[in-house]
């Protein structure tokens, strides 16, 4: 990074802790020591950057946008710091220098790397991509706007809807998938979601205006429900395969996918939603990958079909180590909720899976090198 651009990084992060200082919510004193230690000072702070960022929304929506990207990464590094310490440095990890904040912190792709491949809890495909825009509009907040060019009523309400997609997701993650880490924390981030009702004024407008193409597609047939981001009633129903539904929002552009569940311990339906763990709104029954894949697969094996049973098998797209399963006469993935009519199996290693498998005996899959891999280990 140029020089200028290094320098004003600097100032920006000194202007940020100046003005969380100033409202005595900044955690100061002296350093934490062990891992759980350094792990929550990282969510307090996340949070406190979190919660200046919506402070200011409108009056300085620059800083908003920078403090609220800080916020995603930090609670990202969280749940990393709870797996090991050295998983938030970027390379050469060394306790000493940790605990004395001389080191160089991992940049997003290597959090979401990690993530994945290390603590074996990775950001879903959708949440990933909405915390990405958060960070590109951070970079350029910081390196070519101008504080002013980011108050017009165009640009606040492309802001809001960023926000909000990007805290649905990681609220989801935080209360959900990571529940166990951030447990502790979610009487504050509750606070978080009513705070952020200010951003869903700016998004009113656009509601209105959309109001009378959503009556005339639902005298039309079509559905319409409360989108899960910005609350208006604008999320637009897509059936998929079977319980299978997609739901894109008219107002602020938030999608998901979402599979109507039942649970097997009391035979309640609950959502099951893309890139999530199942719990039971009736009982509180949770599952995991595992779960899921056994109750939602519909290939029944018997003595005569068990060497041919080509699933559960990987997911190309999400990566999921067998989480696709058959489902409807097709195959599905229980994680991301890709569908695809057949499944190729790798080249290599013989694993079946929901991608393309043309060239994979070199290329390998998505548990496997190839060819490629073998003859770079070999050497």
């Amino acid at each position: 990074m140029p020089n200028s651009f290094a320098k004003l990084e600097e100032g920006l992060r000194k202007k940020q802790e100046a003005d969380l200082a100033e409202t005595g919510t900044l955690q100061t004193g002296n350093p934490p020591t062990t891992d759980d230690e350094f792990k929550d000072r990282l969510i307090e702070n996340a949070i406190d950057f979190l919660e200046g960022a919506i402070k200011q929304f409108k009056e300085q929506p620059k800083y908003s946008v920078i403090h609220f990207y800080a916020a995603v990464e930090l609670f990202l590094k969280a749940r990393l710091i709870k797996e090991h310490w050295s998983l938030i440095v970027f390379r050469d990890p060394d306790r000493h220098r940790f605990e004395n904040g001389d080191f160089i912190s991992v940049p997003f792709d290597v959090i979401c790397e990690r993530l994945r491949k290390v603590v074996q809890s990775a950001i879903p495909e959708r949440a990933q991509k909405n915390f990405d825009t958060i960070r590109k509009h951070r970079n350029k907040m910081i390196h070519f706007f101008h504080p002013d060019e980011n108050k017009s009523a165009t640009a606040m309400r492309s802001v809001a809807e960023e926000q909000l997609r990007a805290w649905y997701d990681l609220n989801q993650l935080l209360l959900s998938q990571w529940a166990p880490v951030f447990e502790d924390h979610r009487d504050r981030l509750n606070g978080i979601e009513r705070a952020l009702k200010s951003h869903r004024e700016y998004l009113q407008a656009k509601f209105d205006d959309l109001t009378p193409k959503i009556e005339q597609d639902k005298q039309a047939g079509v559905k319409f429900l409360a989108c899960s981001s910005c609350k208006f009633e604008a999320s637009r129903v897509t059936d998929i395969i079977g319980d299978l539904h997609e739901y894109n929002c008219l107002v602020c552009g938030f999608s998901k996918k979402s599979l109507d569940f039942e649970c097997p311990e009391c035979g309640e339906f609950s959502n099951l939603e893309d890139g999530s763990l199942f719990t039971c709104w009736n009982c509180d029954c949770k599952l995991d990958e595992g779960g899921l894949v056994k109750e939602i697969n519909e290939f029944v094996v018997t003595k005569d079909n068990y060497f041919d049973a080509v699933v559960p098998a990987n997911c190309s797209e999400c990566e999921g180590y067998r989480t696709v399963v058959e489902y409807k006469s097709e195959y599905l993935c229980v994680n991301c909720f890709t569908v695809c009519e057949q499944l190729e199996a790798c080249g290599w290693c013989g694993e079946y899976n929901n991608g393309d498998m043309d060239g994979s005996s070199y290329s390998g899959c998505s548990v496997c090198d190839g060819a490629a891999g073998w003859h770079r280990d070999k050497d």
